[in-house]
C-alpha cells in the first residue's frame, strides 16, 4: 500500500485522503482563520465496524456495502504550511504565518511521503486557496499524531516523573499512616490522664495534662525519621491548610489580596493562552477594547499587585522582627549579617524549588505528548526548552534571557521575585548597622529594574506601617474621604486611561515610566488603611477566613494555571472561537480544575518540602545554641 501511495500521480492526491475528515480552508482566513484543521475524531473512527447503538428497525439509514470502511489503518496528520498573505489581519501573534492543515491519509504513509507529495500539491497551485487568496504557500514539517502509548512511557523523563510520583505517594501513605496512629496514641494517653482526674482537679489543670502529655510524647516517641516521615503525612498537611487560626499580629487581608489577586492571573492566563487555538483572533483584539475588557487587558498589573505583596511581607516580617530584638541584632557583626542572608535565601529556595521542579517535569511530559497526539499547536516548547534550559530555572535566572529559550514563559515572575528578595533582603540586613534607617530605601530606589518599582513600594509601606505609624493610624472622617476616593481614583485611572488607545508618544512614555509604581502606591494605602481601622468593611471581608486556605494554594496555583490551560485547550483537539462567553465559560473551568489541583500538589509536595525545611533550620539553629553555651 505504501508503494503504490509514493507512485500514485499526485494529481490525484485528494483521492488517499479522507476529504471529509481533512482539513479544508474555512471561512475566515482574512480574520486570521489559518487552523484547518478537519477532524481527527471522525478519522480515528473511521474504521470502526462496530454498530452504533441505536435501534436499526426505526432509524432509517442506508445500506451497507464493501466500501463503507476504508481497506487501510488510517492516521492523522498536520501539515504546518507557511504564507505569505497581506490580505489577512495579522496581530503580531507567533503562528500568524502558518496554515496547520489536518490530513486522514494510510496510516502507512511517513510524514516524509507526505512531505513530498504536498510539496509538489502546493507548488502546482492545485490548492483552491492558493488562487483565490494569491497565496505563496511552503511546507515547514508534517506532524504524525500518536495516541498515547508506550512511546510516551519509553521516555526517561516520563520514568523519572513516574517515579518521582510514586514516591511521593508511598510517602504521603506512609506519613500519613505513621502520623494517624501516632495522633491515636497520644489521644489514647490523653484521655487515660483525664480518667485519672476527677471533679475540682480536672477541670483546673486539665490543659496542663494536654500539654504534658504530647511534649513527653513528643520527646520520647518521635525520633527524626519519624518527623521526616510526618512530613508527608496527608492528614495533618490538610488540617494545616485548611486551618484558620492567625497569630494577633498577622496582616489578615494579605491573604484575600492573594487570593483573588491569584484569581485575576489565571483568568488572564486562561484567556491569553487561547491565542494560539482561536480561528478568529483579531475578534479577541476587539473584545479586548471594550471598556470592561480593560481589567485583562491591563492585565500586568496583577503581576505588579503581587511584586508589591512580597515586597511588604518581606520587608514587615523583617522590620516585626527587628522591633522584637533590635538590642541583639545591633551587636550583629557584618559576617553574621552576610550568614543571615544567606540562610535567609537557602530557606526561600528549598521551600519553592520542590514544587517548581516538580511542576517543570510535568509541564516537560505533557508538552511531550500534546506534541505528538493534539491536532493543535502551542507556539511555546516546553518539550524542548525544558530539557535544554532548566537549570537556569533552578538559578532563578531564566527571566535575563530570551522568551523563545524560556522553560515555563510564566515562571519569569518567580525570578523576578527571587532577584529582588535577594537584593532587598541583603540591604534590609545590613541597613541595622547603620545609623539612618532610611539609608537602604534610598539605595533601592536607585536600582534600574524595570518591575521593581511595585516592590520597593511593599516595602516602603511596610516600614510606614511597622516603624513609623507603630500599627495605628488615626483620621479625621473628611481626611479618610479624601484618601479613599484620590487612591482607588488613582488605581482606576492606572487600569482604564488606555482603553481608547489613542495616546501621544509623550503621554505613553511617562505612562510606563511610572504607572507600576502609582499602582503599588495605591495598593499601600489600602493596605495600611484596612490595617489601622480606616476600612472596617473592606477589611471584614479581605480578612475573611474563608480566603486563608485559597491563599495558600496561590502559589502551586502560579505554577499549574497556563499548563492546564493548554492541556484543555489542545486536549479538545478543535479550534475555539472567541467570544465574551467563551471566555467566561474557559475561565471558570481553568480556574476551579487549577485550585483542585493546586491542592494536591500543595498537600503531596509544597506542604513537605516547607516542613522539611523548617525541621532542617531548626535543628541548625538548636546546634548553634547548643555549641555556643
Amino acid at each position: 500500500m505504501r508503494k503504490h501511495f509514493l507512485l500514485c500521480d499526485f494529481y490525484k492526491f485528494s483521492d488517499f485522503v479522507s476529504v471529509d475528515a481533512s482539513g479544508s480552508p474555512g471561512p475566515g482566513f482574512f480574520y486570521g482563520n489559518n487552523l484547518w484543521l478537519g477532524s481527527y475524531a471522525q478519522c480515528e473512527d473511521l474504521s470502526n465496524t462496530r454498530p452504533f447503538e441505536i435501534s436499526y428497525e426505526v432509524v432509517k439509514h442506508p445500506d451497507s456495502t464493501p466500501h463503507d470502511f476504508p481497506p487501510f489503518d488510517l492516521g492523522f496528520f498536520v501539515a504546518h504550511i507557511e504564507h505569505n498573505s497581506t490580505m489577512q489581519h495579522h496581530t503580531q501573534l507567533p503562528l500568524e504565518f502558518t496554515i496547520q492543515l489536518g490530513l486522514c491519509a494510510p496510516k502507512s504513509c511517513s510524514t516524509h511521503d507526505l512531505s513530498l507529495l504536498l510539496t509538489r500539491y502546493l507548488n502546482s497551485k492545485y490548492l483552491t486557496a492558493q488562487n483565490l487568496y494569491d497565496l505563496d504557500l511552503n511546507l515547514a514539517l508534517v506532524r504524525s499524531l500518536q495516541p498515547a502509548g508506550l512511546w510516551l512511557l519509553k521516555l526517561p523523563k516520563t520514568i523519572i516523573l513516574l517515579t518521582i510520583l510514586s514516591l511521593v505517594v508511598v510517602l504521603a501513605i506512609v506519613g500519613t499512616c505513621y502520623d494517624v496512629r501516632k495522633h491515636n496514641r497520644e489521644k489514647n494517653l490523653i484521655m487515660g490522664h483525664r480518667g485519672n482526674i476527677t471533679g475540682k482537679q480536672c477541670a483546673t489543670n486539665v490543659s496542663e495534662v494536654e500539654l504534658v502529655s504530647n511534649s513527653s510524647a513528643e520527646g520520647d516517641d518521635t525520633s527524626t525519621v519519624g518527623e521526616i516521615i510526618k512530613c508527608f503525612s496527608v492528614y495533618s498537611n490538610v488540617k494545616n491548610l485548611v486551618k484558620t487560626d492567625l497569630p494577633s499580629d498577622s496582616v489578615t487581608i494579605i491573604h484575600g489580596l492573594k487570593f483573588f489577586g491569584m484569581l485575576w492571573v489565571i483568568m488572564v492566563h486562561a484567556v491569553f493562552y487561547q491565542s494560539d487555538y482561536l480561528t478568529n483572533v483579531p475578534t479577541a483584539y476587539r473584545l479586548s477594547e471594550d471598556i470592561f475588557a480593560q481589567i485583562l487587558s491591563n492585565s500586568t498589573y496583577c503581576v505588579d499587585t503581587y511584586l508589591f505583596l512580597s515586597g511588604f511581607l518581606v520587608a514587615y516580617l523583617f522590620f516585626k522582627s527587628r522591633k522584637n530584638s533590635e538590642a541583639a541584632q545591633r551587636q550583629d557583626s557584618y559576617a553574621r549579617k552576610v550568614a543571615q542572608f544567606f540562610m535567609m535565601f537557602a530557606n526561600r529556595f528549598l521551600r519553592l524549588t520542590p514544587p517548581y521542579v516538580f511542576i517543570i517535569l510535568v509541564t516537560d511530559v505533557m508538552y511531550t505528548y500534546y506534541r505528538q497526539s493534539s491536532v493543535l499547536y502551542s507556539s511555546e516548547h516546553n518539550d524542548v526548552t525544558c530539557p535544554k534550559y532548566w537549570w537556569r530555572n533552578l538559578l532563578y535566572i531564566n527571566n535575563l534571557f530570551p522568551r523563545t529559550e524560556m522553560c515555563l514563559s510564566w515562571s519569569w515572575y518567580l525570578s523576578v521575585d527571587t532577584q529582588f528578595f535577594a537584593v532587598v533582603t541583603f540591604l534590609l540586613l545590613l541597613s541595622t548597622i547603620m545609623d539612618e534607617q532610611l539609608t537602604e530605601l534610598d539605595a533601592i530606589y536607585d536600582l534600574p529594574w524595570h518591575r521593581i518599582g511595585p516592590y520597593l513600594v511593599g516595602v516602603i509601606t511596610a516600614y510606614i506601617f511597622v516603624v513609623r505609624l507603630q500599627r495605628k493610624l488615626v483620621l479625621k472622617e473628611r481626611t479618610r474621604l479624601i484618601l479613599w476616593t484620590l487612591f482607588p481614583l488613582l488605581n482606576l485611572w492606572i487600569l482604564f486611561t488606555l482603553y481608547t488607545r489613542n495616546l501621544s508618544v509623550e503621554f505613553s512614555a511617562v505612562y510606563m515610566g511610572v504607572s507600576r509604581t502609582l499602582w503599588g502606591i495605591g495598593l499601600g494605602w489600602l493596605v495600611i488603611a484596612c490595617c489601622t481601622g480606616n476600612a472596617r468593611a473592606l477589611e471584614k471581608f479581605l480578612s475573611f477566613p474563608g480566603w486563608i486556605p485559597l491563599s495558600r494554594l496561590t502559589y502551586c496555583a502560579y505554577l499549574l494555571n497556563p499548563l492546564l490551560a493548554n492541556m484543555i485547550y489542545m486536549g479538545s483537539n478543535s479550534s475555539l472561537n472567541a467570544s465574551k462567553a467563551s471566555f467566561g465559560v474557559t475561565s471558570q473551568g481553568v480556574v476551579m480544575s487549577t485550585f483542585f489541583l493546586a491542592g494536591i500538589i500543595s498537600v503531596l509536595v509544597e506542604s513537605p518540602s516547607i516542613l522539611l525545611t523548617k525541621m532542617m533550620f531548626n535543628k541548625l539553629t538548636k546546634s548553634k545554641n547548643s555549641n555556643s553555651a
